[in-house]
């Protein structure tokens, strides 16, 4: 059980430009190591694969910031997203506490907070869903995973553009109500106390509840630098950094 501040980041998309990387390193420097972790809800990159030899210089740059933070006793959990592909939760040389492919668990004094990125709570975006099954079976990784560096790069932003295509109509309004049939099943089974989701970019702090469980979908990092802050008694505040 851990009494420090969480720091939660959805969507970031890193690595479009230079200065995404500039500002969110800018923000964690803020931050005191000792009393705060950091939990990113996925698509922390615009595209990214999880094995070194596919890293860009923007990814390679990030990482090592994490790491750095952690060496100075801070803690970064990761929840993968539709843009994160062939990482795997037991991936030591990632610099996170701990990765997670579907949920994540943090047990806080206050209740206990669960984490996931959002890309499976529509069931009725089948094509997406499909597309997510194929890009994480193994029989795709693994050709993948054999390519040279360069090749796989290409493949990788080839990749990012169909996924923008597999559920463009999906994307243009919020599903509220496979959102709420997603959080009652999940405090029906689980009854974490916080869900935190990402993934569908609302432009403001989605609030619902469903029994115990109050579930809020994150606006994105990326374009309003929008992140959570949630105290060891799981109260949450809503900030931006200018």
């Amino acid at each position: 059980m851990d009494d420090r501040k969480t720091i939660v980041i959805a969507d970031s998309h890193l690595g479009v430009k230079q200065e995404d990387i500039d500002c969110i390193q800018s923000f964690i420097s803020e931050l005191s190591p000792s009393s705060t972790e950091i939990l990113f809800l996925g698509d922390l990159f615009h595209i990214w694969a999880g094995p070194q030899k596919f890293h860009t210089t923007q990814v390679k740059q990030f990482l090592v910031f994490l790491q750095n933070y952690r060496d100075k006793g801070g803690k970064c959990y990761l929840v993968t997203g539709n843009r994160d592909v062939f990482i795997k939760e037991s991936d030591n040389r990632l610099p996170f506490d701990r990765i997670a492919t579907e949920s994540l668990v943090l047990e806080k004094p206050g209740g206990n907070l669960m984490a996931i990125h959002g890309d499976t709570v529509n069931s009725l975006d089948l094509k997406y869903l499909k597309w997510r099954k194929t890009i994480r079976s193994p029989l795709f990784q693994l050709p993948f995973q054999l390519l040279p560096s360069r090749w796989a790069k290409k493949i990788m932003f080839s990749l990012e553009r169909k996924l923008k295509q597999t559920n463009i109509a999906f994307r243009q309004t919020f599903p509220a109500e496979e959102w709420l049939k997603f959080l009652h099943a999940i405090n029906k089974i689980l009854a974490p106390d916080l869900l935190l989701a990402g993934h569908f970019h609302p432009s403001s702090l989605v609030t619902d509840k469903a029994g115990s469980t109050t579930g809020l979908v994150l606006p994105d990092w990326c374009e309003n630098h929008f992140y959570l802050e949630i105290d060891e008694n799981l109260v949450f505040t809503e900030k931006t950094f200018a």
